[in-house]
């Protein structure tokens, strides 16, 4: 399994500051022709105390076969960094079949999100399946959030 950054990634993160502030983890990763399955990019980070509002995907065509077969899902990862954890996934099965392919979360995962008080959580991509014809390119990850004790 290798494992990606993306551009901001080292970057310190912001959190809201008092109710009803929504803040935005806009990150873009590089992917390589390499990139198989199970690999891991990391794009940001939910601070903690925070919960997601949206979580939205574009990703450049990374599988250029005529039948793609690259997918890829996003969530918070694990606390083993090497996958997503299942109630916390905001994007399943999603592919990078056109260029660019933009993709947004089902509700299922900004529901099951429990907010953490005390620490920052990683956001970050997962690929499901590998693609038949890959290619290099980008996935752009932006995701809103706002303080959890605001209706959380």
């Amino acid at each position: 399994m290798a494992e990606f950054k993306s551009n901001n990634f080292e970057q310190s993160i912001l959190s809201p500051h008092s109710a009803g502030e929504v803040y935005v983890c806009d990150d873009v990763v590089a992917l390589p022709v390499t990139l198989a399955l199970a690999d891991i990019a990391k794009v940001g980070y939910l601070p903690a105390g925070c919960v997601p509002i949206d979580v939205v995907a574009i990703a450049d065509e990374l599988d250029e076969h005529a039948t793609d077969t690259l997918t890829f899902s996003v969530g918070m990862l694990n606390d083993d960094e090497d996958g997503l954890v299942a109630a916390e996934t905001f994007i399943t099965g999603a592919q990078a079949d056109t260029d660019p392919t933009v993709t947004r979360a089902a509700g299922a995962g900004l529901k099951g999100i429990t907010p953490n008080k005390t620490t920052d959580r990683m956001l970050g991509i997962k690929i499901t399946a590998a693609g038949a014809t890959k290619a290099a390119g980008n996935i752009r990850v932006i995701m809103t959030y706002r303080a959890s004790e605001y209706g959380a």
